[in-house]
């Protein structure tokens, strides 16, 4: 896995900090890529997979919202700031989220915020049902 320059670890934190938890927040992700001068930033809760009990093997996502005003204020400048209320389709994997596109410490960022982690991202978070504990994968 890529170590992600500091500045979009300073970003993921601060924008981690707008995810306000409804439950226990399971891990977050970040997925990041540059293409043509612009940085793509996913950055996502996990879900929880449950070990044990009748729902053994079930996954559940992370329930939070969005501090939006809290996010925008990360920015030196805001383009765009979005909702997309539903996915696009099958080859869209991050579905509905929030999204925002301007400049962070001079780089220019499209920083996504999905409601559901990505598919290819597996669970990062085992909720052990005996005993009843918490095991963070990553």
């Amino acid at each position: 896995m890529k170590t992600p320059p500091d500045w979009i670890q300073l970003l993921a934190d601060e924008a981690g900090a707008a995810l306000i938890a409804v439950d226990v927040l399971a891990p977050l992700g970040c997925h990041f890529c540059e293409a043509d001068g612009v940085w793509e930033i996913t950055l996502f809760a996990s879900h929880t997979e449950i070990l044990g009990g009748p729902n053994d093997g079930g996954v559940r996502p992370s329930r939070f919202h969005v501090d939006f005003k809290a996010l925008l204020v990360l920015f030196d400048e805001v383009e765009s700031a979005y909702w997309q209320a539903q996915g696009l389709g099958a080859d869209d994997e991050v579905g509905p989220h929030v999204g925002i596109d301007g400049i962070y410490q001079g780089h220019r960022v499209w920083l996504r915020i999905p409601s559901l982690a990505p598919r290819r991202f597996p669970a990062g978070r085992h909720a052990l049902v005996q005993p009843e504990t918490w095991e963070e994968l990553w």
